[in-house]
Protein backbone atom coordinates (compact mmCIF):
# COMPACT_ATOMS: atom_id res chain seq x y z
CA UNK A 1 0.00 0.00 0.00
CA UNK A 2 2.98 2.19 0.35
CA UNK A 3 5.73 3.21 -2.24
CA UNK A 4 9.53 4.98 -1.25
CA UNK A 5 10.21 8.28 -2.56
CA UNK A 6 13.49 10.15 -1.88
CA UNK A 7 14.50 13.93 -1.86
CA UNK A 8 17.86 14.98 -3.70
CA UNK A 9 19.70 14.09 -0.80
CA UNK A 10 19.11 10.84 -0.88
CA UNK A 11 16.99 10.62 2.52
CA UNK A 12 13.38 8.14 1.62
CA UNK A 13 10.04 8.91 2.79
CA UNK A 14 6.53 6.74 2.49
CA UNK A 15 3.86 8.19 0.24
CA UNK A 16 0.96 6.56 1.00
CA UNK A 17 -1.44 5.83 -1.15
CA UNK A 18 -4.34 4.94 1.55
CA UNK A 19 -5.25 8.39 2.76
CA UNK A 20 -6.31 8.41 6.38
CA UNK A 21 -9.22 11.38 7.02
CA UNK A 22 -6.95 14.04 8.20
CA UNK A 23 -4.89 13.62 5.10
CA UNK A 24 -7.68 13.68 2.30
CA UNK A 25 -8.81 17.12 5.23
CA UNK A 26 -5.61 18.57 4.45
CA UNK A 27 -5.44 17.78 0.52
CA UNK A 28 -8.66 19.06 0.36
CA UNK A 29 -7.69 22.60 2.09
CA UNK A 30 -4.08 22.75 0.66
CA UNK A 31 -4.28 21.35 -2.60
CA UNK A 32 -2.11 24.09 -5.43
CA UNK A 33 -2.78 26.72 -2.77
CA UNK A 34 1.14 25.90 -1.21
CA UNK A 35 3.33 27.09 -4.62
CA UNK A 36 6.69 27.96 -5.22
CA UNK A 37 8.01 31.24 -6.27
CA UNK A 38 11.47 32.22 -8.29
CA UNK A 39 13.07 35.27 -6.13
CA UNK A 40 15.80 35.95 -8.24
CA UNK A 41 13.18 36.58 -11.06
CA UNK A 42 10.67 39.50 -11.62
CA UNK A 43 8.38 37.06 -14.20
CA UNK A 44 8.71 33.93 -12.14
CA UNK A 45 11.12 31.88 -14.55
CA UNK A 46 14.54 29.99 -13.87
CA UNK A 47 17.51 29.60 -15.30
CA UNK A 48 19.62 26.98 -16.54
CA UNK A 49 22.75 26.11 -14.93
CA UNK A 50 22.82 28.90 -11.67
CA UNK A 51 21.26 28.65 -8.36
CA UNK A 52 17.82 29.82 -8.58
CA UNK A 53 15.62 30.70 -4.86
CA UNK A 54 12.30 29.56 -4.62
CA UNK A 55 10.07 30.41 -1.59
CA UNK A 56 7.43 28.76 -0.83
CA UNK A 57 3.59 30.60 -0.32
CA UNK A 58 1.54 30.45 1.70
CA UNK A 59 -2.52 30.82 2.37
CA UNK A 60 -2.65 30.47 6.12
CA UNK A 61 -0.47 30.39 8.91
CA UNK A 62 -1.37 26.67 10.27
CA UNK A 63 0.35 26.02 6.63
CA UNK A 64 4.04 27.21 7.57
CA UNK A 65 4.07 24.82 10.49
CA UNK A 66 4.21 22.09 7.88
CA UNK A 67 7.46 19.88 6.77
CA UNK A 68 7.92 19.58 3.21
CA UNK A 69 9.38 17.81 0.24
CA UNK A 70 10.43 19.54 -2.73
CA UNK A 71 10.80 17.74 -5.77
CA UNK A 72 11.69 18.17 -9.45
CA UNK A 73 12.38 16.18 -12.82
CA UNK A 74 14.63 18.59 -14.06
CA UNK A 75 17.78 19.28 -11.68
CA UNK A 76 18.59 19.39 -8.20
CA UNK A 77 16.74 21.32 -5.29
CA UNK A 78 18.22 21.61 -1.92
CA UNK A 79 16.88 22.86 1.61
CA UNK A 80 18.27 26.84 1.56
CA UNK A 81 19.47 28.56 4.77
CA UNK A 82 16.03 30.18 5.14
CA UNK A 83 12.54 28.63 6.32
CA UNK A 84 10.47 27.99 3.55
CA UNK A 85 13.28 28.63 0.64
CA UNK A 86 14.68 26.45 -1.73
CA UNK A 87 17.67 26.55 -4.52
CA UNK A 88 17.09 25.16 -7.42
CA UNK A 89 19.80 24.12 -10.34
CA UNK A 90 17.96 23.42 -13.69
CA UNK A 91 19.37 21.02 -15.64
CA UNK A 92 17.85 21.75 -19.31
CA UNK A 93 16.14 24.44 -20.43
CA UNK A 94 12.78 24.79 -21.49
CA UNK A 95 10.28 23.62 -18.43
CA UNK A 96 10.46 22.41 -14.67
CA UNK A 97 7.58 21.22 -13.22
CA UNK A 98 8.37 21.49 -9.27
CA UNK A 99 5.79 19.34 -6.48
CA UNK A 100 5.30 20.18 -3.46
CA UNK A 101 4.57 17.34 -0.59
CA UNK A 102 3.77 17.49 3.01
CA UNK A 103 5.35 14.95 5.08
CA UNK A 104 3.13 14.09 7.59
CA UNK A 105 3.69 12.75 11.38
CA UNK A 106 3.47 9.13 9.59
CA UNK A 107 6.18 10.09 7.29
CA UNK A 108 3.92 9.83 4.80
CA UNK A 109 4.47 12.50 1.68
CA UNK A 110 0.90 14.23 0.59
CA UNK A 111 1.33 15.96 -3.02
CA UNK A 112 -0.16 19.48 -2.22
CA UNK A 113 1.04 21.41 -5.10
CA UNK A 114 2.43 21.19 -8.38
CA UNK A 115 3.76 24.06 -10.67
CA UNK A 116 5.35 24.73 -14.15
CA UNK A 117 8.29 27.48 -14.46
CA UNK A 118 9.44 28.11 -17.61
CA UNK A 119 13.40 27.57 -17.78
CA UNK A 120 15.29 29.79 -20.12
CA UNK A 121 18.90 30.07 -20.67
CA UNK A 122 21.07 33.08 -19.19
CA UNK A 123 21.08 35.42 -22.40
CA UNK A 124 24.70 36.85 -23.69
CA UNK A 125 25.33 39.96 -21.95
CA UNK A 126 24.71 43.63 -23.44
CA UNK A 127 26.34 47.01 -22.05
CA UNK A 128 24.20 49.57 -20.78
CA UNK A 129 24.00 53.20 -19.97
CA UNK A 130 21.45 55.16 -18.18
CA UNK A 131 18.66 53.13 -19.34
CA UNK A 132 19.52 52.71 -22.63
CA UNK A 133 20.84 49.06 -23.93
CA UNK A 134 23.96 48.73 -26.42
CA UNK A 135 23.13 45.59 -27.93
CA UNK A 136 24.45 44.06 -31.12
CA UNK A 137 23.74 46.05 -34.06
CA UNK A 138 21.65 48.32 -32.03
CA UNK A 139 21.53 52.44 -33.04
CA UNK A 140 22.28 54.49 -29.98
CA UNK A 141 22.37 58.23 -29.61
CA UNK A 142 25.50 59.96 -29.01
CA UNK A 143 23.61 61.98 -26.56
CA UNK A 144 23.29 58.79 -24.01
CA UNK A 145 26.91 59.02 -23.40
CA UNK A 146 27.34 62.41 -22.38
CA UNK A 147 24.36 62.04 -20.24
CA UNK A 148 25.23 58.91 -19.01
CA UNK A 149 28.43 58.47 -16.58
CA UNK A 150 28.97 55.01 -17.10
CA UNK A 151 29.37 51.86 -18.53
CA UNK A 152 28.02 48.55 -17.40
CA UNK A 153 27.29 45.31 -18.37
CA UNK A 154 23.31 43.75 -18.36
CA UNK A 155 22.54 40.30 -18.61
CA UNK A 156 18.85 40.39 -18.20
CA UNK A 157 16.66 42.86 -16.37
CA UNK A 158 14.69 40.13 -15.47
CA UNK A 159 17.42 39.36 -12.82
CA UNK A 160 17.83 42.00 -10.59
CA UNK A 161 21.04 40.67 -9.28
CA UNK A 162 22.44 39.82 -12.78
CA UNK A 163 24.27 43.28 -12.24
CA UNK A 164 26.46 41.61 -9.85
CA UNK A 165 28.25 39.12 -11.63
CA UNK A 166 30.66 40.86 -13.53
CA UNK A 167 32.17 44.58 -13.44
CA UNK A 168 33.23 46.61 -15.64
CA UNK A 169 37.16 47.00 -15.22
CA UNK A 170 38.38 48.84 -18.97
CA UNK A 171 37.08 49.11 -22.23
CA UNK A 172 37.57 50.20 -25.76
CA UNK A 173 36.45 52.17 -28.11
CA UNK A 174 36.88 52.12 -31.80
CA UNK A 175 35.84 52.16 -35.65
CA UNK A 176 37.49 52.22 -39.18
CA UNK A 177 38.19 55.60 -40.08
CA UNK A 178 39.74 56.03 -43.86
CA UNK A 179 40.76 52.05 -43.95
CA UNK A 180 42.76 52.49 -40.36
CA UNK A 181 40.81 50.86 -37.07
CA UNK A 182 41.03 53.91 -34.98
CA UNK A 183 40.55 53.09 -31.06
CA UNK A 184 40.25 55.06 -27.73
CA UNK A 185 41.28 53.15 -24.03
CA UNK A 186 39.34 53.48 -21.60
CA UNK A 187 40.73 52.17 -18.07
CA UNK A 188 37.78 52.89 -15.87
CA UNK A 189 34.12 51.89 -16.20
CA UNK A 190 33.64 55.73 -16.00
CA UNK A 191 33.31 57.09 -19.18
CA UNK A 192 36.63 59.34 -19.78
CA UNK A 193 37.28 62.92 -21.47
CA UNK A 194 39.46 61.28 -23.68
CA UNK A 195 36.71 58.80 -24.66
CA UNK A 196 33.48 61.58 -25.21
CA UNK A 197 35.78 63.58 -27.03
CA UNK A 198 36.82 60.40 -29.66
CA UNK A 199 32.74 59.98 -29.38
CA UNK A 200 31.91 63.61 -30.24
CA UNK A 201 34.05 63.73 -33.52
CA UNK A 202 32.17 60.29 -34.86
CA UNK A 203 30.13 61.33 -38.25
CA UNK A 204 26.57 60.26 -38.17
CA UNK A 205 25.42 56.39 -38.56
CA UNK A 206 29.45 55.44 -38.04
CA UNK A 207 29.71 51.91 -36.86
CA UNK A 208 31.79 51.21 -33.23
CA UNK A 209 33.28 48.51 -31.93
CA UNK A 210 33.58 48.19 -27.97
CA UNK A 211 35.43 45.80 -26.35
CA UNK A 212 34.88 45.04 -22.75
CA UNK A 213 37.42 43.34 -19.99
CA UNK A 214 35.10 42.68 -16.71
CA UNK A 215 36.29 41.36 -13.56
CA UNK A 216 33.81 38.93 -11.12
CA UNK A 217 33.47 39.22 -7.49
CA UNK A 218 36.11 36.38 -6.86
CA UNK A 219 38.20 37.69 -9.11
CA UNK A 220 38.31 36.40 -12.44
CA UNK A 221 39.32 38.30 -15.80
CA UNK A 222 36.43 38.19 -18.34
CA UNK A 223 36.61 39.57 -22.02
CA UNK A 224 32.91 39.85 -23.06
CA UNK A 225 31.89 39.56 -26.83
CA UNK A 226 32.29 42.28 -28.69
CA UNK A 227 29.52 44.45 -29.09
CA UNK A 228 28.95 46.39 -32.57
CA UNK A 229 26.91 49.41 -32.90
CA UNK A 230 25.74 52.54 -35.26
CA UNK A 231 25.69 55.74 -33.33
CA UNK A 232 23.90 58.83 -34.81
Amino acid sequence: MFSNLSNNNGQSYTYGKKLSAYDSLLIKTYRNKILPKAVNSKKDFLYNGIDNTLILQFPDEASKSFKYLIKTHNGIIDKGDVASRYNIIPRNSGRAFISIYVITKKVDTILVGKKEFTVLSIPQPSLKIKDVVISEQSSIDRRIFFTGDSLKVLFSEDIPTSDTWCIIERFNVGCVYGGVYVSVDNETPLLTGKTLDFIKKLKPAQELVIKVTSITPTGIIRHLPIVRFRIN
